[in-house]
């Protein structure tokens, strides 16, 4: 709710354009002011774009940032606003900010570590890639850094390139029965939906959900979709015995490598493919598919 408070207040000051730009009172607990959208910005969209080109400009990130508090809030806030702006410019200023920074590796990696949990991490309220990516590749390629820390973000590049939208999509598992099969393998439907499970009650819980949903059933029984439901565990007679009660109008399998070598950064969580098993939308959570199967949810 504060995030959306901010993104309203901001936008709803109205100002004169000016070529100086014009700073709003500064936010609580923030490192600095937040720029305000002029009048020549008419739209929400317009609005955000100014706001996240002229964020930094009254802030040098190439001096030491010594409240990492505020810089929490900071980045938090700044995040806020990209969902409502141009891709091109959220990019654009990403890459900017990030270059500014390289000049001080102690806050680049500050800026890395909040932008993992603002933009990657459980706790993100807004998932973006190609964000999060502008901010860790200098990361994962610095040689300031060290070994561990370098490899931690190499390893989130790894992961999220393995699986892109835009790109087919394939895995192979284990079924119930032991045999072992690929999703390119299935019959071919409209749709693919890949539910990963992990071992914990959350993702109980949410498979539970799903085999309920009457909208996501309408999908599976009339051909729609076909449901993919992946545990990341290794198979096993005990594992096949419990698995073999979960929907029946699910394909269900398990591979103990999946955590390993793909972005399934929050257990429960699903890759919407279509027919040709091209990603249209991956790390969705149980709640984003119910709304998407279910305007009415």
């Amino acid at each position: 709710m504060k995030y959306i408070l901010l993104i309203i207040t901001a936008l709803s000051l109205s100002l004169a354009a000016t070529a100086q730009v014009q700073l709003a009172e500064q936010q609580p607990g923030s490192l600095f002011a937040y720029p305000l959208a002029p009048d020549t910005c008419s739209t929400l969209e317009s609005r955000c774009n100014y706001i996240i080109t002229h964020f930094w400009d009254n802030y040098d990130i190439s001096k030491p940032i010594t409240d990492d508090a505020a810089l929490e809030t900071t980045i938090r806030d700044y995040v806020g606003f990209f969902r409502y702006a141009h891709r091109n410019v959220v990019l654009s200023a990403v890459r900017d900010l990030v270059n500014k920074a390289q000049s001080n590796t102690t806050n680049m990696l500050k800026l890395g570590e909040a932008a993992e949990r603002a933009l990657y991490g459980p706790t993100a309220e807004y998932w973006s890639d190609e964000v999060y990516i502008a901010f860790i590749k200098p990361l994962a390629a610095s040689k300031q850094l060290p070994k561990e820390t370098r490899e931690h973000y190499a390893s989130q590049l790894a992961h999220m390139n393995a699986v892109q939208v835009g790109v087919a999509f394939d895995v192979e598992f284990t079924g119930t029965d032991g045999v072992k099969r690929r999703l390119s393998e299935l019959p071919e439907t409209q749709n693919f939906i890949v539910l990963f499970l992990g071992d914990d009650v959350d993702s109980t819980i949410g498979r539970v959900r799903l085999s309920t949903d009457v909208a996501l059933n309408e999908l599976l029984d009339n051909g729609t979709a076909t449901l993919v439901c992946l545990c990341a565990n290794k198979y096993s007679a005990d594992w096949a015995a419990t698995a073999a009660g979960y929907a029946s109008n699910w394909v269900v399998g398990c591979n103990e490598n999946l955590t390993n070598v793909l972005d399934l950064r929050a257990l429960p969580c699903c890759y919407w493919l279509d027919g040709q098993r091209v990603v249209v939308s991956k790390s969705l959570s149980v709640e984003a598919l119910m709304s998407a199967v279910n305007p009415n949810y």
